[in-house]
């Protein structure tokens, strides 16, 4: 038994608190990795919506300098002191101008109506006191849908 026992003695092998503190600190590497890939996972989609927000709003432009263009809709468009949304029916292509209470006003990254996230709620406005100015704002649920983001342009029409 002698033997047995001194071979026993010569092992030498991880104890368990080496092997905890080597588990603790692999933990705390994948973790922080995590939270690191995590936020910017957020910052890019949130850059995303940002980006589509602002083609958003300037198709809104577009449609806007369309509609001020055209005499019908440019009568609409100067005695609207209510914040209103220009959108082109894709079936006639008509230029309607609605209030932002419509469906029309709220639509997704391609611009087409929708209810489901994400969407985006266009708004345009003007004052008496200066009806050439508009304001362009498209508002939406961030990336966490706990509060809103906004892009706003503002837009002078000269003729």
């Amino acid at each position: 038994m002698g033997r047995l026992t001194q071979y026993f003695k010569q092992q030498r092998g991880d104890t368990i608190v080496e092997v905890l503190i080597s588990i603790t600190v692999v933990s705390l590497i994948l973790g922080s990795a995590y939270v690191t890939t995590n936020k910017s996972l957020q910052s890019t989609r949130s850059a995303q919506e940002r980006s589509n927000a602002l083609k958003l709003a300037e198709s809104q432009v577009e449609q806007l300098k369309g509609a001020v263009a055209n005499s019908a809709t440019a009568a609409t468009i100067y005695s609207t002191f209510t914040p209103f949304c220009i959108y082109t029916n894709p079936a006639t292509g008509v230029i309607n101008v609605v209030p932002t209470s419509n469906a029309n006003c709220t639509v997704n990254t391609g611009g087409t109506p929708t209810t489901t996230e994400p969407k985006f709620n266009m708004s345009v406005t003007h004052n008496s006191a200066s009806p050439n100015d508009f304001v362009i704002k498209n508002t939406w649920y961030n990336i966490n849908g706990k509060s809103t983001d906004q892009v706003t342009i503002r837009y002078r029409v000269y003729q």
